[in-house]
C-alpha cells in the first residue's frame, strides 16, 4: 500500500493533460491561426497552453498571455483563464495554483451550465490533489464527496465521474477499508454501460480494482481484472496508464514466482514512464523492481535499487515513503552480511520515525493552543456584549422574534422533509412497478415460448400419431406398432423436458449451481460443447433470487444453442461480497445488438436481468461470436 497515494497524483495530471494529446497540437495549432472569433482563438490558446503545463512552463505561459485579452468582460471566460493559469502552477507553486482555483470558483459559481459544472469539478479535484499530495486524505476525499463527484453529476460527464468515484475508492485503500474501496470501484465500473463509455478511466478503475484482490489474495479475480486491463492497454495504444498495467503485471508473476518475466514488464513500464515524464509511476515501478530482486533472493540489485531512491533528492520521497524504504534497505544490508550498516538504517529510521511523531504531537499542540486562543477570545467577545446590552423590551422582542422565526423555519423545514419522504415513497412505488411489469413480461414471453414449443413440437407429434394408429386401425397393420410406440416415448420425453423447464426439481434438491450444471449437460451434444465455471453460488440462499438467476442463465444457453448455431459455450457465474457476476461467450454466428429487433428472447433476458437491479452489456458482431456480460450488486 506504499505507493498508492502517488496514483491520484499521478492521475491528476493525466486528467489535467487528457483534453489534449500530441496527436491534437497540429490540429489546435491549425485552428487557432483560422479561428474567425475570439472565442474560438481563445479556447485553442488555452489548450494549448494546458498541452505545454506539464512540457515546457514558459511556453504555456506565452499561450496564456495571448488568451487573456480575448476574455474581454466575459466572467465564464476569465474564470476559465484562471483554470489554465492553475494547472500551469500546480506542482511548481502549490500555493499559488490553490489560490488560482479559488478564484476560478468565484467566476464560476454563478454559471449554472454543463460546461461550468464540468470545469468547477476539476478545480476542485486538482485543489484537493493538492492537499493530497501534503498527506491530507480527510480534505481531499471531503473535496472530492461534497464538490468534485455532484458537479461531476449536474455536467453529465460520466467520464469524469467514473475517475472520480475510482479516487475515493483510492483513498479508502490506502486506509485498509477494502469493502468501501471496492464499492467505489464498482460505482466507477457500472458507468460504463456502451462501449463509447469503456474509456481510459475505466481502465483506470480496473487497475486499481486489482490492488483489492491483490491484496486479498483472490487469484481468479486478479487474472480476470488483469486480463480486462491488458485489453483496453492493447485498445488504447500508447495510453498514459500502460506504465501502471506493467506495474501490476510485473507484480502478479512476482507473487507466482516468474521473477524473469516480471523483471521485463518492470521495464517495459519504466520506458513508458520515461516516455510521458510520468516520474512518480516511474518511482513506483522503480519499487516494485526491488521487491522482485527481493523475492527472487538478489540481495545486492535489490539494494542498489533501494539506494537510488533514497540517494536521489529529486524524487521527492518523504515521511512514511521514505521509512519503508530505509526499512527495506536494512533488510537487504542484514541478508548481505552487512550488519553494521542495517543497525545504521535502523537507528536512522527510528529516528525518522521519532521526528515524524514529534511533528504530528507539535501539529496537534498547535492546533489546542489555537483552540484555547479562539475561547478566549470569544470569552471577551461576551464579556462586552454583556455591557452593552439593549433595553429589556427590545431585548424580549428581539427574543420573539427569533422565536417567530424559529417556528417558520421549522415549518418549512418540516413541509419539506414530508415532501422529501413523499417523493422518495413515489420514487420507490414506480421503481416496485417497474420491476413487477418487467417481471409480468418475462413470465408471458415465457408462456409464449411454452405455447410455441407445444404447438411447434408436441402438438404435431401428437397429430401424426393419431393419424397413425387410425391408419394402422384401418389397414390392421399390427406391426407398425413398435414404431408408434417410439414415437410416443419420444413425446414423453419432450413433455418431461418442458416440464422440467417450468419448474427444474434439481434447483429445489441440490441447489443452484446444481441445477445450471444439470442444465447445461442436458443442452450439450455432438455439435455443441458447454464448459460451466462456478464459484460462491451456494451462498445465494433466496429461492426466489435462485430462480431468477436460473430462468437467467437458463436464456443465455438456449439462445447460444438454438439460435447462434454455437459450437464452443463458456459459462462463468461467481458471488463474492453479494456481487453476482455472469458472463457467457460463445463462437456462434454473432450479431449486432444496436440494428437487430429485440425479438422474446433478448427481451425476456433483459427484463430478468432488470428484475434483479442487474446491468446487461452485449458484445457481439456478425460471424465474430457473442460476448454477454452481466452484474449485479444482491
Amino acid at each position: 500500500m506504499l505507493w498508492n497515494k502517488i496514483h491520484i497524483a499521478a492521475w491528476w495530471m493525466f486528467v489535467f493533460v487528457l483534453s489534449v494529446s500530441a496527436q491534437e497540437i497540429n490540429e489546435l495549432t491549425d485552428k487557432l491561426h483560422k479561428s474567425k472569433t475570439n472565442e474560438e482563438k481563445f479556447y485553442a490558446l488555452t489548450k494549448l497552453s494546458d498541452y505545454w503545463s506539464y512540457r515546457d512552463t514558459a511556453r504555456a505561459f506565452d499561450m496564456l498571455r495571448d488568451a487573456l485579452p480575448l476574455t474581454a468582460e466575459n466572467s465564464f471566460l476569465k474564470g476559465i483563464y484562471y483554470f489554465y493559469e492553475a494547472g500551469v502552477y500546480f506542482g511548481h507553486d502549490n500555493a499559488k495554483s490553490q489560490q488560482l482555483y479559488m478564484e476560478v470558483e468565484e467566476y464560476l459559481k454563478t454559471h449554472d451550465t454543463p460546461q461550468a459544472y464540468h470545469y468547477r469539478a476539476k478545480l476542485w479535484h486538482n485543489y484537493g490533489a493538492l492537499e493530497q499530495q501534503a498527506d491530507n486524505d480527510k480534505a481531499f476525499l471531503d473535496i472530492t464527496l461534497t464538490h468534485c463527484i455532484p458537479f461531476a453529476e449536474k455536467s453529465g460527464d460520466n467520464n469524469l465521474l467514473m475517475s472520480y468515484f475510482t479516487n475515493v475508492g483510492i483513498i479508502f485503500y490506502n486506509h485498509k477499508e477494502l469493502d468501501k474501496a471496492m464499492e467505489y470501484y464498482m460505482k466507477a465500473v457500472s458507468l460504463a454501460k456502451t462501449p463509447e463509455d469503456e474509456t481510459e478511466n475505466l481502465l483506470w478503475a480496473y487497475l486499481n480494482m486489482f490492488d483489492v484482490y491483490f491484496y486479498e489474495n483472490d487469484a481468479d479475480n486478479v487474472q480476470h481484472t488483469l486480463d480486462k486491463a491488458e485489453k483496453m492497454i492493447q485498445r488504447f495504444h500508447g495510453s498514459n496508464l500502460a506504465a501502471v498495467f506493467y506495474k501490476n503485471k510485473a507484480k502478479f508473476l512476482n507473487a507466482k514466482g516468474d521473477y524473469q518475466n516480471a523483471l521485463a514488464s518492470i521495464e517495459t513500464g519504466m520506458r513508458v514512464a520515461q516516455e510521458h515524464n510520468f516520474h512518480w509511476d516511474f518511482v513506483s515501478l522503480k519499487y516494485e523492481k526491488a521487491l522482485i530482486y527481493k523475492m527472487s533472493g538478489r540481495w545486492s540489485e535489490s539494494k542498489k535499487e533501494l539506494e537510488e531512491l533514497l540517494q536521489n533528492t529529486a524524487n521527492g520521497i518523504t515521511g512514511k515513503s521514505r521509512l519503508a524504504l530505509m526499512n527495506e534497505l536494512s533488510e537487504a544490508e542484514f541478508q548481505l552480511g552487512n550488519y553494521r550498516n542495517a543497525y545504521d538504517l535502523m537507528k536512522e529510521h527510528k529516528e525518522l520515525s521519532d521526528s515524524i511523531n514529534a511533528q504530528n504531537y507539535k501539529e496537534q499542540v498547535a492546533d489546542l493552543e489555537t483552540r484555547y486562543r479562539t475561547a478566549e477570545k470569544e470569552k471577551e467577545i461576551s464579556i462586552l456584549e454583556s455591557k452593552n446590552r439593549f433595553q429589556q423590551t427590545l431585548f424580549w422582542g428581539g427574543a420573539l422574534l427569533v422565536f417567530l422565526l424559529s417556528m417558520w423555519i421549522w415549518y418549512a423545514w418540516n413541509a419539506r422533509k414530508k415532501r422529501a419522504e413523499k417523493d422518495l415513497l413515489l420514487l420507490k412505488q414506480q421503481r416496485e412497478i417497474e420491476v413487477s411489469k418487467a417481471l409480468m413480461d418475462g413470465e408471458e414471453q415465457e408462456r409464449k415460448r411454452l405455447a410455441r414449443d407445444l404447438h411447434d413440437g408436441l402438438v404435431g407429434r401428437v397429430t401424426g400419431l393419431k393419424m397413425n394408429v387410425e391408419r394402422i386401425a384401418r389397414d390392421s397393420r399390427p406391426d407398425e406398432l413398435p414404431d408408434v410406440v417410439t414415437q410416443l416415448q419420444t413425446v414423453i420425453t419432450e413433455l418431461r423436458q418442458t416440464a422440467h423447464n417450468l419448474e427444474p426439481s434439481t434447483l429445489k434438491k441440490q441447489g443452484l449451481e446444481d441445477a445450471i450444471r444439470h442444465f447445461c449437460q442436458s443442452m450439450q451434444s455432438a455439435e455443441t460443447n458447454i464448459v460451466f465455471y462456478a464459484s460462491g453460488l451456494s451462498e445465494i440462499d433466496d429461492k426466489k433470487l435462485q430462480l431468477s438467476i436460473y430462468r437467467i442463465i437458463q436464456e443465455l444457453i438456449t439462445n447460444a444453442v438454438r439460435h447462434a448455431d454455437a459450437s464452443e459455450i463458456s459459462l462463468q457465474s461467481t458471488f463474492e461480497n453479494k456481487f453476482l457476476l455472469i458472463e457467457i461467450e460463445d463462437n456462434g454466428k454473432g450479431f449486432n445488438p444496436d440494428t437487430t429487433s429485440r425479438n422474446m428472447g433478448l427481451n425476456n433476458l433483459e427484463s430478468r436481468v432488470k428484475s434483479i437491479n442487474g446491468t446487461l452489456k452485449i458484445d457481439s458482431r456478425p460471424g465474430e461470436g457473442t460476448h454477454i456480460y452481466i452484474e449485479c450488486r444482491l
